[in-house]
């Protein structure tokens, strides 16, 4: 399997944690550790009046007091502090937001008042996780250091680059950046405390780079990856259509003193007609599951479900009702569709719709019982992807090959929102670019302080999967026309223009996929043996000085 070499006092907290996740390194100049503790720009701040803290909001205790340590590193609570709230700006800012509320967090309030279970506040779970953080960075730090890697001028740029950044942000919202610094970093950090993190964070970087450079698979490899994990990787497409009862409009009562009159037996009469009532409604939706489950194709499958939206769910409304009702019966039958499904759980559906023995088109109808209503989903399989290079008829896995291409974005916020001198800016660049018309010269433009956002050096995306930058864009890297050399500038609405410039085919999707995957496990199994051999202490004292970010 893998090529992966193996590489040549009181109230303190002695950290055993385990890796969360270093392994999962992302392309070019954007830092996989950067990812947890970089700048949130979507953070909201709350400006108003500066309350005066004294000399524990000043950070002067927080800068002078341990919050962990490793043996050549160390941590100040002023650095965890930061630490501690870029996590949680990650978490309510990024893709569990929506999950976190349904979980019961309240981002007006002080995570320490809130639970977020019988013996933890969300402010312990929040410490918990930037703790798990910090202690893999020391470790990967104190691996640099063994091996004498040190920051060179390039990390050097970046970070200062990054701390800049601060001083757009602050000016942004028209405030001092020690001000930005400390509504959304906490009251106790200061620049000088966040370039420390960065530094730290970078050593840390300059570890797992070194790591992962040694782990190479090839062909045979992911070929057993995947025949030993191919749950992960087969997907099928579907449609489906849930079938629920209608809601029912409210009786009014014509008589409300008879209403008040109504003896045992009657309410004991309206409930067996109630109960009649929803058993004749469940037959007459299991009538649409049938009819529905006896389409042939996805064409059918489609026709019926419009036909039942504009008959039976929306009867008797015309066009200008449903608008007023946001409803687009259109967008409604495109929902149907489910596309790159893994198989997940061990449901009766899964269990079918990954059946080896599956055949296009065919479909199941599952009843759902609820709490106080039943209801019945039709699912179609479809047919597998044609470039699919399996043997099944309906399962597959992702056979379409990734893109590398260089960008270089112009924004319509540096052209004052006007759509024209945008145009006029990407058209210079693209003369620019022509004059040696070569990919190490649309580089070098896309390295420019004044063109490329930094967020890949020279512009350049490796093994790009769609939607890296936009749909839009997608449409042109992924033609298949498309040659190296290629350039163009893409409109993309709301945002700009891209000027791009493709490189050349990258790796097949699912290949890729085995690949960092392997390399994952392989990671996780060196810094595991490292970690185990490498101290990392978390200080009581320290930690409980770390500061919340004002709420509300």
């Amino acid at each position: 399997m893998g090529k992966g070499k193996q590489r040549d006092g009181s109230g303190d907290i002695l950290a055993t944690g385990s890796h969360t996740g270093y392994g999962k390194k992302k392309e070019g100049k954007a830092k996989k550790v950067i990812s947890i503790i970089a700048f949130i720009l979507a953070a909201v701040i709350v400006l108003g009046v500066v309350s005066a803290y004294g000399i524990y909001s000043s950070g002067i205790i927080q800068r002078n007091t341990l919050a962990a340590e490793s043996e050549h590193y160390q941590v100040t609570s002023a650095m965890m502090t930061y630490f501690f709230n870029s996590t949680y700006q990650t978490y309510v800012n990024g893709g569990a937001a929506s999950y976190l509320q349904y979980m019961g967090l309240d981002t007006s309030k002080p995570l320490s008042e809130q639970k977020y279970s019988e013996d933890q506040t969300w402010y312990d779970q929040i410490m918990l996780a930037a703790k798990q953080q910090v202690q893999e960075t020391l470790v990967l730090a104190e691996g640099a250091y063994a091996l004498g890697l040190k920051l060179g001028d390039k990390e050097k740029a970046e970070i200062k680059e990054l701390l800049n950044n601060f001083d757009e942000y602050a000016e942004k919202y028209n405030v001092t950046t020690k001000y930005y610094i400390s509504n959304v970093y906490g009251a106790s950090v200061t620049i000088k405390d966040v370039e420390k993190c960065l530094e730290l964070s970078y050593m840390a970087e300059l570890y797992h780079d070194h790591l992962i450079a040694q782990y190479e698979y090839d062909e045979a490899d992911w070929n057993a990856y995947y025949n030993e994990n191919n749950d992960t990787f087969l997907k099928v497409d579907y449609l489906s259509y849930t079938f629920e009862p209608l809601e029912k409009e409210d009786s009014k009562t014509e008589d409300t003193t008879a209403a008040d009159d109504t003896t045992a037996a009657d309410e004991g009469d309206t409930t067996a007609a109630d109960e009649k009532t929803d058993a004749e409604e469940l037959a007459v939706l299991e009538g649409y599951a049938n009819e529905l489950a006896a389409c042939k194709d996805a064409d059918a499958f489609y026709d019926y479900v419009r036909s039942y939206l504009t008959d039976v769910v929306y009867a008797g409304k015309d066009e200008e009702a449903l608008k007023a009702e946001s409803v687009n019966i259109d967008s409604l039958v495109e929902k149907c569709l489910a596309e790159g499904k893994t198989k997940s759980g061990d449901s009766d559906f899964t269990k079918w719709a990954y059946d080896a023995q599956r055949s296009p088109y065919e479909t199941f109808t599952d009843l759902h019982e609820h709490g106080d209503h039943s209801d019945y989903t039709v699912y179609m399989i479809l047919p597998a992807k044609e470039e699919s290079d399996l043997d099944f008829a309906c399962m597959y896995r992702d056979t379409y090959v990734m893109k590398n291409y260089r960008y270089i974005p112009v924004k319509l916020s540096a052209s004052d929102n006007d759509q024209e001198t945008a145009h006029a800016m990407a058209e210079k660049i693209l003369e620019e670019y022509k004059e040696k018309g070569t990919e190490e010269a649309f580089a070098e433009l896309a390295s420019k302080d004044k063109y490329g956002d930094g967020r890949y050096e020279g512009g350049l995306i490796e093994n790009a999967d769609y939607k890296a930058l936009s749909e839009t864009v997608d449409t042109w890297v992924f033609d298949s026309a498309r040659e190296a050399g290629d350039t163009e500038k893409i409109f993309v609405e709301d945002d700009g223009y891209y000027v791009l410039y493709f490189v050349g085919d990258a790796k097949i999707k699912w290949q890729y996929s085995a690949d960092n995957a392997l390399k994952n496990e392989q990671y996780s199994k060196d810094y595991s043996e490292f970690a185990e051999n490498t101290k990392v202490t978390f200080k009581t004292k320290g930690i409980s000085l770390v500061q919340e970010i004002k709420h509300g």
